[in-house]
């Protein structure tokens, strides 16, 4: 019996599949290019230089949280700052969410706290160990509130681009009613 040979032939479920697989792989080749481009390099001195502007960018946001001005807090982000206050909750996206978010808590806060326990910087990320204390008007509908977190920042061009916040492992945070009017 000859042997048959099949028609080459694909039908569009497997032309579907191999797309996609084109498209994943052009996708990554995309992600991988953006670590083959223009490389800048820093000397040991403009990188200590770097970091220390980082440090100082954060220390300056941590500091300036007592205003309860968002319009201050928000010349520290970029306009497309991601924010995550803890772990799972959702994140915060974009400088007018980042400002809608902090109005709506500074109005119920008489007063706010935050103590920069330590703070590290690695080139363009920032990690600090923080107490954050927020202490609302009587009668307010925000709680009283102190955390201890270990906050994580990512600097882009002098400016926040991503803030997430961490509870500290072991420690007590406190969530309670106002004081009463």
């Amino acid at each position: 019996m000859p042997d048959r040979q099949l028609p080459n032939v694909i039908n569009r479920r497997e032309a579907f599949l191999g797309a996609s697989m084109l498209a994943l792989l052009a996708t990554q080749e995309v992600r991988a290019a953006a670590h083959r481009g223009p490389r800048i390099e820093l000397s040991e001195a403009q990188q200590a230089e770097l970091e220390k502007a980082n440090d100082a960018l954060v220390a300056g946001f941590v500091r300036d949280y007592a205003t309860r001005d968002a319009d201050v807090l928000s010349r520290y982000v970029t306009d497309d700052i991601v924010y995550q206050i803890t772990t799972g909750m959702p994140e915060v996206v974009g400088i007018e969410a980042f400002r809608k978010h902090n109005d709506n808590m500074f109005k119920g806060l008489e007063k706010v706290e935050w103590v920069n326990l330590r703070q590290f910087t690695i080139g363009q990320v920032v990690i600090n160990d923080r107490i954050d204390e927020f202490y609302p008007y009587p009668g307010s509908s925000v709680p009283r509130m102190r955390f201890r977190v270990a906050g994580y920042f990512l600097i882009e061009n002098n400016k926040i681009k991503v803030w997430r916040d961490f509870p500290y492992p072991g420690s007590k945070q406190l969530v309670e009613p106002a004081p009463k009017a």
